[in-house]
């Protein structure tokens, strides 16, 4: 039953904070004039971006925080908060300012350059999907199960994502903007309730130790 609460709790939190459906009017808007297969190799770019971007900080990241002497809980609330923030502003119905910036937005012209800015990062890995995996990867006394099966919640919200993004258009078609918006606030409230437990878990540790 852990391994499941587990896997379901990395999932749900990556995928909100993801929030591939959410991305749907954003690439629809990026890639407008493209052929399917130039946006196809748009989505595959941007994904396998995003999985190096999230792979690598969750697994070098924690060594990154021994050398500047971070604690691995203050660290959670800083990422609790980080989390709360991209939640609070998806349930206003808006891309949290921590995923893509306006001028990373006026940057994106260029066919090439969209897939890794600002699609693959930072509106997939940015800030708050980075700090997920770190936090849940490199708990204290984590099983080595535990951090098996995050890996698999991880890999499933990626191409959970490739999947989406692939078929955009047919998606935004079925729940225009409107859709795309009301479902994001739905992911923002998930979120925000993710990062309260997260703050809370923090909190409780640093006082205890």
């Amino acid at each position: 039953m852990t391994l499941i609460i587990t896997f379901v709790t990395v999932y749900v939190a990556l995928f909100a904070i993801m929030n591939p459906i959410g991305a749907v009017p954003v690439l629809i808007s990026l890639t407008d004039g493209y052929t399917i297969k130039e946006r196809k190799d748009v989505i595959r770019k941007a994904v396998y971006t995003a999985s190096g971007m999230i792979f690598g900080f969750m697994f070098l990241g924690i060594y990154i925080f021994d050398i500047l002497g971070i604690n691995l809980y203050d660290f959670e609330i800083a990422g609790g908060a980080l989390l709360f923030k991209v939640g609070f502003d998806m349930l206003q119905g808006k891309i949290s300012q921590t995923k893509m910036t306006q001028a990373e937005k006026e940057e994106s012209s260029e066919r090439e350059a969209i897939a890794i800015a600002p699609l693959g990062t930072p509106l997939l890995a940015g800030p708050g999907s980075i700090t997920t995996a770190i936090i849940f990867f490199n708990e204290e006394n984590i099983a080595l199960t535990s951090r098996f099966i995050t890996i698999i919640a991880i890999v499933l919200v990626l191409i959970s994502s490739f999947i989406i993004l692939k078929y955009s258009v047919k998606i935004f078609e079925k729940i225009g903007k409107t859709g795309s918006i009301v479902i994001s606030r739905i992911m923002g409230l998930l979120l925000t309730a993710i990062a309260v437990d997260l703050i809370a878990n923090g909190i409780i540790h640093i006082f205890n130790v």
